[in-house]
């Protein structure tokens, strides 16, 4: 957007509007309009009452209100991780929202984690990616993350960034927004890399901060892949850790927003799991086989326990199983989802 087109006088001379017209249609003193007229920076010298009759008056200002603000944040952005080495795909930051349904805010806030990780900035990191817990916000770190098609040229520069943070993560004191900080960057490091951390770990040995982490990890794994080892290792962590138990029950209620998330990563005793259902439908057709193991061998059974209607839509989830399965070609994943569909077949007769 040049600069002219950034002022009012533009935005009311597309309408055929001059500087009494918008006086008068807005219900503004012509002095004020006058004011503003040609300033580059009217939007910053502007009141809310005044800007808001302008919006209601002058065709094209709502619309330059939502955008320009964005426009000057993302273009900030761009120009600030170039001076770090890092290359915005800047045709696919436009295409992405409208391509993934990730809100425009989401882009420049991935970005803005961006600069934080390869800056090295472990407070601001442990402050940023936290905010990111949910399906929405984390749509825009995963193409943060993707290694192509996502936002960035090359991901190098981040996954370094992010490779060099874990381990100061670690260090850290131990904090609610520390442990999603080293969450986020465990889960997308796996995710991209396809390598999950070492999970063997003696029973008793895991705390909060480690379960999240080895939870995070796994999932980027599996997510495409149809190797079921991560899976079964980390089915056998649950059985045996409670804090991984608890990581686990918690996790996807409250990154669909089914509960607020909440530091004790506790769960209301009563619970409808309407949204963490829609997504777990979504992923039984969406990942791999070895994601699929998972879903049937450590979520669904805790989550079914939790919520024996799983979100009213218990018919749903059994025939979604149904048509996946017919798919599977690991005999393994094959029984363990038959498993699932023959409790809920027993359950609907």
């Amino acid at each position: 957007m040049d600069e002219d087109s950034s002022r009012l006088s533009w935005l009311a001379s597309e309408a055929g509007l001059g500087i009494a017209d918008v006086a008068l249609l807005a219900g503004v003193e012509e002095s004020t309009v006058s004011r503003l007229w040609s300033a580059p920076d009217w939007l910053d010298r502007i009141r809310g009452r005044t800007l808001q009759s302008l919006i209601a008056a002058v065709p094209g200002v709502a619309e330059f209100v939502a955008q320009a603000p964005q426009d000057t944040w993302f273009a900030r952005l761009v120009h600030d991780l170039e001076a770090e080495g890092v290359r915005v795909d800047v045709q696919r930051a436009a295409a992405l929202p409208a391509e993934f349904a990730i809100p425009r805010p989401y882009i420049s806030h991935a970005l803005t984690a961006c600069l934080h990780v390869v800056r090295r900035d472990v407070r601001a990191v442990t402050d940023c990616l936290p905010r990111f817990w949910g399906r929405a916000p984390d749509r825009a770190l995963e193409a943060l993350f993707r290694p192509s098609g996502g936002l960035l040229a090359d991901v190098a520069p981040l996954v370094d960034g992010a490779v060099a943070l874990t381990p100061r993560l670690v260090r850290r004191s131990y904090s609610f927004n520390t442990v999603l900080a080293q969450a986020h960057l465990a889960h997308h490091l796996a995710k991209a890399t396809g390598d999950p951390s070492d999970l063997g770990q003696g029973a008793g040995s895991v705390d909060r901060r480690a379960a999240f982490a080895i939870r995070s990890n796994t999932m980027g794994a599996l997510a495409g892949t149809a190797n079921v080892e991560p899976a079964e290792r980390y089915r056998r962590l649950v059985e045996v850790e409670p804090a991984v138990r608890m990581v686990e029950e918690w996790a996807f209620p409250s990154w669909t927003r089914d509960c607020r998330p909440t530091a004790d990563m506790s769960l209301p005793g009563s619970l409808l799991l309407r949204n963490t259902a829609g997504e777990v439908l979504h992923e039984v057709g969406a990942y791999g086989e070895g994601y699929l193991y998972y879903l049937v061998t450590t979520y669904l059974p805790l989550a079914l326990g939790r919520d024996p209607t799983f979100g009213l839509r218990l018919d749903e989830l059994r025939i979604a199983l149904l048509g996946r399965v017919e798919t599977v070609e690991n005999r393994t994943v094959r029984r363990a989802v038959h498993t699932v569909i023959d409790r809920l077949s027993m359950g609907a007769s």
